[in-house]
């Protein structure tokens, strides 16, 4: 929408505001109304230069159509400075006489169509407009085409409302109706598109065709040419959605569509009839020969009351607004009032389709008072205090964290067999369904695993060759004759862990180390440390079998799945298990907080040692989780050997300690005498021998 400063003139008394000076410069003037326009909400995406005049280019937001006209514009910023004297437009109010002309509208379906005008005048001459009109609207970005023509463009840019004209001598019939395209028809379009119509078009047609795509286009068979005598000028209102997915469908974006389809003022068509009769009258130089005027209304319009509390301006947006001050921005805004005591009712004007309850007219009171008014303040609230989910959430971001290192949730059914609980579980007291299924479905699981064997085999079988998977479920067990349900995380991977590629000809396999490290990398996550302690259970190889503990407190158990149970599932490669209690993660989860980044170096040290190569690293990581100073943050082993050169009954380990203080920078003696005492700790529990 372009905005002519000088145009707006006539709405607005601009050369008596004090906030656009004559004494300021073009440029300051330009930013003094990017300002203003901004304060009520227009955003200005272009200044153009016309002919040394300012031209606005300003956005508008869908739900202002009463913005798209310079007089719509200029209420809305008298409501914002008030200095700014407002000027309605100047517009004949006219008594049309008995109608000459036997002549008839006719509306076929009042939802399509809720209001329209006809007005005939004959006996007209069609002739290029004034220099002035001509300038005007080539200001406005609109190419003049003759007088008649020219008038409605200006119309629509002044107050917003399309209006078209006929040329009545190329209607056929002495009649208009507005209706629904039959399939078939067709219309050529006065920008030379010929348009294929069917029943999503309201058109407006004579008796015999359409002349004209309602609130879109017209006809250019029935447009006003230079041998035009006698014309019918159309002002109507039409259904947005109509005329929206009309315009949508063929792809045209007109001045009238652009409008209609954001919602036109049903009461404002005689006015536009009127304001277009004035300008006629001026360019003919003579009263107009009117032959035929008729207004079909089909239901009447009932404009809309809202109940609006005093206090509530105030109490919504929470900061305070007088009651004065509301009062005053709605009538300047066009809305009506009507004083009841402790509230008003509020009428809302027919050109504001985007209100709809009394949150939207404190939108409009605190737009124009100052959203720069607003404070920071929490609003008060009756609601009750809403407390996070801790273990909704430390479920999704256990999911979130396991699927984006490769492993996909399953769901398993409760029922397992006897030879699968025997697997997994010693106890007697197991729950056993009384109708089950079938064998295989008559025990509530003791664990989750079998289900996950199960998964792997399903992929194995399906030529997957190497498969991650977890699943949420509950486990169920009888405690002191009672049944207990512990809900548990499982996850289980086997087969190929990465496949072969140009560096990795192999590819590689998922060991319990990688596992392991996968593990470690959900909980290092939630910003929990675990530690592994040797421990046999029934269903994991003695070799590789761990309890899981945090913080002293077992939470679960991992380890490779032993050879007598892949049997029975059928399985060929090893398989990598781990079991936690959802409890036990809960109780370890800390609150949430920002903690500030080391901004000390840290330093190194190695550290190459034999040990017993009957001691598991576990013992070794376990002791060190134990034994280390506050400073130390890191250890990582980086080479294991042993062969030549090595005893039998030892294996060598390398490994590096980083060490580190937040609160200082850690001097050599420091680091050296903190890194010799731990060592020698380490040394003497394990009798290691330093290399």
């Amino acid at each position: 929408m372009r905005i002519n400063i000088d145009y707006l003139k006539q709405f607005l008394n601009i050369e008596d505001a004090k906030i656009i000076s004559k004494h300021l410069s073009r440029a300051q003037k330009r930013d003094v109304w990017k300002e203003l326009f901004a304060s009520v909400g227009l955003e200005t995406t272009e200044i153009i230069d016309f002919k040394g005049k300012d031209i606005f280019e300003i956005e508008i937001t869908p739900n202002r159509p009463d913005w798209l006209s310079h007089y719509g514009v200029a209420r809305d910023l008298h409501s914002k400075l008030p200095e700014l004297d407002f000027h309605t437009p100047n517009i004949t109010d006219r008594k049309f006489e008995k109608n000459k002309d036997n002549f008839t509208i006719n509306i076929e379906n009042k939802d399509d169509c809720g209001r329209y005008i006809a007005c005939i005048i004959r006996n007209i001459e069609v002739k290029e407009s004034t220099e002035g009109i001509k300038e005007l609207l080539e200001s406005f970005g609109l190419r003049p085409i003759n007088n008649f023509v020219d008038v409605s463009n200006l119309i629509v840019t002044t107050i917003g409302h399309p209006i078209h004209m006929f040329d009545l001598d190329k209607l056929k019939g002495n009649e208009i109706n507005i209706r629904r395209a039959q399939k078939g028809e067709g219309i050529g379009l006065l920008d030379g598109k010929e348009i294929e119509l069917n029943e999503d078009f309201l058109v407006i047609a004579d008796r015999s065709n359409p002349v004209a795509l309602a609130g879109i286009m017209g006809g250019e068979y029935s447009g006003v040419t230079q041998e035009t005598r006698n014309i019918l000028i159309e002002s109507a209102y039409f259904n947005p959605a109509v005329i929206r997915k009309a315009a949508k469908k063929i792809g045209i974006k007109s001045e009238a569509s652009f409008r209609f389809e954001r919602g036109a003022d049903i009461l404002i068509p005689p006015p536009a009839i009127n304001m277009a009769l004035d300008m006629i009258e001026k360019s003919e130089s003579h009263s107009l020969d009117i032959s035929y005027y008729d207004d079909r209304f089909p239901a009447d319009f009932v404009p809309k009351k809202i109940q609006l509390d005093k206090i509530y301006p105030s109490a919504y947006s929470g900061i305070q607004i007088s009651e004065n001050i509301a009062f005053k921005i709605l009538i300047d805004l066009g809305f009506g009032l009507d004083d009841r005591g402790d509230h008003w009712e509020v009428e809302v004007p027919s050109f504001r389709v985007d209100i709809y309850g009394k949150q939207d007219m404190v939108e409009e009171i605190i737009r124009v008072y100052g959203y720069d008014r607003l404070t920071s303040e929490i609003p008060k609230t009756t609601s009750s205090i809403v407390k996070m989910d801790v273990k909704r959430e430390l479920n999704q971001e256990i999911r979130n964290h396991l699927t984006s290192i490769g492993f996909f949730e399953v769901m398993n059914y409760i029922f397992i067999s006897p030879e699968e609980h025997s697997f997994f579980s010693r106890d007697r007291d197991f729950l056993e369904i009384r109708n089950p299924l079938g064998k295989d479905f008559s025990i509530l699981r003791k664990s989750l695993f079998p289900g996950l064997l199960k998964n792997i085999l399903l992929n194995f079988n399906h030529s997957i060759p190497g498969v991650g998977l977890f699943e949420y479920g509950n486990q169920f067990g009888i405690a002191n004759q009672e049944i207990q349900e512990k809900e548990i995380l499982a996850i289980g991977a086997s087969g190929q862990y990465q496949k072969e590629n140009w560096k990795n000809k192999q590819g590689q396999e998922f060991d319990f180390f990688i596992f392991k490290s996968l593990i470690f990398s959900l909980f290092s996550k939630l910003k929990i440390s675990l530690i592994l302690k040797d421990k046999h259970k029934q269903f994991f190889d003695r070799d590789c079998s761990f309890s899981v503990f945090i913080k002293g407190q077992e939470v679960g158990h991992m380890g490779i799945l032993k050879k007598e149970i892949l049997d029975w599932y059928k399985l060929e490669k090893p398989v990598m298990l781990a079991e936690f209690f959802v409890s036990g993660i809960i109780k370890n989860i800390e609150t949430k907080s920002f903690q500030m980044w080391n901004k000390y170096p840290s330093y190194d040290r190695d550290l190459s040692f034999l040990m017993n190569k009957n001691l598991k690293y576990s013992q070794l990581e376990a002791a060190i989780c134990e034994l280390k100073p506050d400073s130390l943050e890191n250890h990582t082993l980086f080479d294991r050997y042993q062969g030549k050169g090595i005893p039998e009954d030892k294996i060598s380990l390398s490994m590096t300690f980083s060490y580190s203080n937040n609160q200082k920078i850690l001097i050599n003696e420091e680091i050296n005498e903190m890194h010799t005492n731990f060592i020698n700790k380490l040394i003497k529990k394990f009798d290691l021998i330093q290399r």
